[in-house]
This record gives structure tokens, C-alpha cells and sequence, in this order.
């Protein structure tokens, strides 16, 4: 004769579907997860753009003209501790102050000097 006894854990077919259902949930939280980094470089070069644009308004009311070029906007305002306190600011996609020595810099080649700003895409 055989005894029944109380037997305990989880079968298979309970085990798959715990399974199942968290890789349903990882699949649905990761794209929202992975886009997360973007989104926040984005808001910081917006962030980065509009400070830059505030200080050529401020450097336009002191002197009266707009800065004509990229190279003058570095060394009149991004270079300036009176615009930057605390420096150029930092690109957010490689992490580097602005700077008149990397070709292409974003808020230097964005600028137009005939709107006095930076305009980005």
C-alpha cells in the first residue's frame, strides 16, 4: 500500500508560466528603459542651447552687436566666466566642453549670426 504525503514546490507547468509572464513584463519595460539615455541627452543639449542663447541676449543687451561667428561666440561668451561661471557647457553626446579646437562643435557650428542664436534641429 501505498502512502499519499503532502508534496511541496512547483511543477513544471507553473515554473514556464512565472517564466513567461516576466519575460512579458522585461520585453514591455525594456525599449521604455533603453530609450530613457536618449531622451535625457536630449534634454540636457536643450537645456545646454537655451543657456547659450540666454547669454548672446545677455552679450547683445551689454555690447549692442551679436557675436559674428562661432569663434567669437567661444571666446565672447562660451570661454567667458561671466556667461559660464563654471565653463563651456558640456556636450551631452561625448561629453566634452565646448571648445575652438574640435572641428565641428555642436553649439559653434549651429550658431546663426544673422538670428543671434543657436539654432539645433
Amino acid at each position: 500500500m501505498r502512502l499519499l504525503r503532502e508534496e511541496r514546490g512547483l511543477t513544471l507547468v507553473e515554473l514556464l508560466a512565472v517564466i513567461l509572464i516576466l519575460g512579458i513584463l522585461v520585453a514591455a519595460a525594456l525599449p521604455n528603459f533603453l530609450s530613457a539615455e536618449d531622451n535625457a541627452r536630449d534634454a540636457v543639449d536643450r537645456a545646454n542651447v537655451r543657456s547659450i542663447n540666454a547669454a548672446v541676449e545677455l552679450y547683445r543687451y551689454r555690447t549692442g552687436a551679436c557675436p559674428t561667428g562661432g569663434s567669437q561666440l567661444y571666446s565672447a561668451i562660451l570661454n567667458s566666466t561671466t556667461y559660464f561661471p563654471d565653463g563651456p557647457p558640456q556636450d551631452p553626446i561625448d561629453g566634452f566642453p565646448s571648445s575652438p579646437v574640435r572641428p565641428g562643435d555642436p553649439y559653434q557650428s549651429d550658431y546663426d549670426a544673422s538670428q543671434c542664436r543657436v539654432i539645433r534641429d
